[in-house]
């Protein structure tokens, strides 16, 4: 496999499974992409100072019930994957965007915004389904689902990934105009670079 991920590489996964709560949860979203995360690439772990001996491993970031973590990015081996990655043109801000994600995960106020899937997001793809227009009820705060996480980090580093009016979803990291898809499949430990 030729395919590498490169730190800042934006993951969406795609649920294709034929269970009877994912074809109708796709048909209510629109789409199969239901989670969003980052790649944050190798990240060095002194293990023995005195013997100069580390260890590298491969990290993300993303919101879950927990909020805004780092983890290690084995937790999501096997999962249907798009990934994307900024366009040339746009790709010296990974820098400040790593950067963004791991303040944004240090901060002890970043929770997972539950609230925010009943206000926001459910009136969001009931507003899309009858093809009316979206409210603009919707503001940045401490508290992010997975997709506004990932676009806050982008939008911190001064970025504009996505509009700042309506919650941002999963599938809007799939069509944004600044992201390209590069690869899709199952995630697996074969596409880290050495």
């Amino acid at each position: 496999m030729s395919f590498k991920l490169e730190p800042g590489d934006v993951l969406v996964n795609a649920n294709l499974r034929k269970d009877p709560w994912s074809i109708i949860k796709r048909w209510a979203m629109g789409s199969p992409y239901e989670h969003v995360f980052m790649y944050l690439g190798k990240v060095r772990i002194i293990t023995s100072p005195e013997q100069h001996q580390t260890l590298r491993f491969p990290f993300l970031f993303e919101s879950n019930g927990r909020g805004a973590v780092i983890q290690s990015l084995s937790n999501r081996y096997g999962q249907e994957v798009v990934v994307l990655r900024l366009k040339r043109g746009y790709r010296q801000v990974i820098p400040k965007v790593l950067k963004e994600a791991v303040k944004l995960a240090s901060d002890s106020q970043s929770y997972y915004d539950y609230y925010a899937i009943a206000r926001w997001v459910l009136p969001r793809i009931i507003m899309g389904k009858l093809h009316l227009p979206i409210p603009l009820a919707w503001h940045r705060d401490e508290r992010q689902i997975c997709s506004e996480a990932c676009a806050e980090i982008f939008w911190r580093a001064k970025l504009r990934i996505l509009p700042k009016n309506i919650v941002p979803l999963p599938s809007d990291f799939v069509y944004s105009p600044l992201l390209e898809e590069v690869w899709r499949g199952q995630l697996s430990e074969e596409l880290l670079a050495p």
